[in-house]
């Protein structure tokens, strides 16, 4: 995918076509009127690239050796004075002031920018991606040893013709790797000037640290990336065989347990049978490598639908989730944690303790369809009670449910979590619904409850989340609280 591409993924077309067409409308614009300037109204020239001003810091907490700044004190200090250092980016370069600032401007745009601090035999560097760049602010550069270290294994990679990014060289699996590498280099920093033929970064024990890390990472960033548009468009074109190359067998959501790949799959079937999807935008937050083929991807979409039957259009909530990716052969695939139903939270579930009451949520359910009341018990608060009931209690519940075991075999417990409001530390109100099914097996007959809406609070008790209020569990409880 190209750049441009890349930065249009997340656009709709109306919104595209306005970016293509604004610079034409201001070329006729400056062509047909000129530009003032102290009363010259003759055109002016546009720019011919973009430029940058670049400005930080090379201040470094570490020690150094300090004759290996061309300095003729032999001690290993922290450095108080900077000036001997160099800054260069591309063809521009300048001297740091005596605290480490600098700035740099007129830095024309370079897709394979890295700025470098140098002084004798002592070189700090700093990789600026595109991104970097034009969406954060190169005011506020900082050089480091451990930014070195990524500029370095980026720099090797790139030489061996393999583009890796910051997500790729931050990956978790490769952290002992990179962690190394940034020790070895600060011992490096305390090295005597005899024993540092050129400069610290061609000493034989970072540059094949180096090689070996970058020989090693693979890329994902850019793939991922890819998919994302590819999902992305595959809504658009309302494309289900393709998307089912997308979605893993083994797909489910942390707070559904109804989940799976045939219900993702009927359930969007059904979306693009009754909707024609007009725009489908997202945005990238985070995306994060773990290890076992696995990535975390931060990401918030929205979908603009037209009712085909009715011939309305809305659009959906935001929805902003921790989607996990897994690869599967050489294939990436969505694993784990997608919003696809209008019930699934909006909320991201990157706060442990939604897993942690999400998988109460699971236990409970688990114990309610293998009739299992001592598992049961271990998730209900001693103080349970309900505001509806005054006689709802941790036995009478029990009791209720050891009796109806009795007599009926359950055939389906679900539950949907829609949201989590967090009170405090130890209190959160769950905004969830469920659905239980039994045999009776006196009678022969099946016995659904519906889908029953609530709002249960848990409260963190001893380190565990136990259900404290508010379960309807009797036939005369609401069964519509939202």
């Amino acid at each position: 995918m190209s750049r441009h591409q890349a930065e249009l993924n997340h656009l709709s077309f109306k919104q595209y076509r306005s970016m293509e067409l604004l610079p034409v409308a201001i070329l006729l614009l400056f062509t047909t009127l000129g530009c003032v300037n102290h009363g010259d109204l003759r055109p002016q020239p546009l720019p011919t690239e973009e430029v940058y001003t670049l400005a930080g810091t090379v201040a470094t907490s570490d020690l150094v050796e300090k004759d290996l700044l061309a300095s003729r004190l032999t001690d290993i200090a922290h450095l108080t004075d900077f000036t001997t250092f160099e800054i260069v980016a591309g063809n521009r370069k300048t001297r740091a002031n005596k605290d480490g600032t600098f700035t740099l401007s007129d830095i024309p745009f370079s897709s394979d920018l890295v700025v470098t601090a140098s002084a004798s035999k002592v070189i700090f560097k700093l990789r600026l991606y595109p991104a970097d760049l034009r969406t954060t602010d190169v005011k506020r550069l900082a050089f480091s040893v451990e930014s070195t270290v990524a500029a370095l294994i980026w720099e090797r990679a790139h030489a061996a013709g393999t583009e890796l990014t910051e997500a790729d060289i931050a990956a978790r699996e490769y952290v002992a790797s990179t962690t190394q590498i940034a020790s070895n280099l600060r011992l490096a920093l305390q090295m005597p000037k005899k024993s540092v033929p050129q400069t610290l970064l061609d000493l034989p024990v970072i540059v094949n640290a180096v090689n070996d890390a970058a020989a090693r990472i693979i890329p994902r960033e850019s793939v991922l990336t890819e998919s994302l548009s590819v999902v992305q468009n595959i809504f658009i074109r309302r494309d289900l065989k393709l998307l089912e190359n997308y979605i893993s067998p083994d797909f489910g959501n942390d707070w559904d347990t109804t989940s799976s790949y045939n219900d993702c799959l009927s359930t969007v079937a059904s979306m693009f049978k009754q909707f024609e999807i007009k725009n489908a935008s997202y945005t990238i937050h985070q995306m994060e490598f773990l290890p076992g083929e696995l990535a975390r991807i931060r990401v918030s979409f929205q979908l603009d639908l037209f009712d085909i039957n009715m011939g309305m259009g809305h659009s959906t909530d935001i929805y902003t989730s921790d989607v996990i990716w897994r690869r599967e052969g050489t294939f990436w695939k969505i694993f784990r944690n997608l919003p696809y139903k209008k019930t699934d939270p909006t909320q991201v579930g990157a706060d442990s303790r939604w897993g942690e009451i999400a998988r109460a949520h699971a236990a409970l359910q688990y114990a309610v369809t293998r009739e299992e009341i001592a598992t049961l018990g271990s998730y209900i608060s001693e103080n349970f009670g309900n505001d509806w009931d005054a006689n709802s209690t941790k036995s009478d519940l029990l009791l209720c449910a050891k009796n109806r075991f009795l007599v009926c075999d359950v055939k389906i417990a679900s539950y949907t979590i829609r949201s989590i409001d967090f009170i405090g530390t130890d209190l959160a109100r769950v905004h969830c619904a469920g659905q239980v099914r039994v045999i009776n097996t006196v009678l022969g007959i099946d016995i659904d409850w519906g889908t029953v809406n609530a709002v249960i609070e848990w409260r963190l008790e001893g380190g565990s989340w136990k259900l404290s209020r508010n379960l309807p569990y009797r036939l005369t409880h609401p069964r519509d609280i939202r």
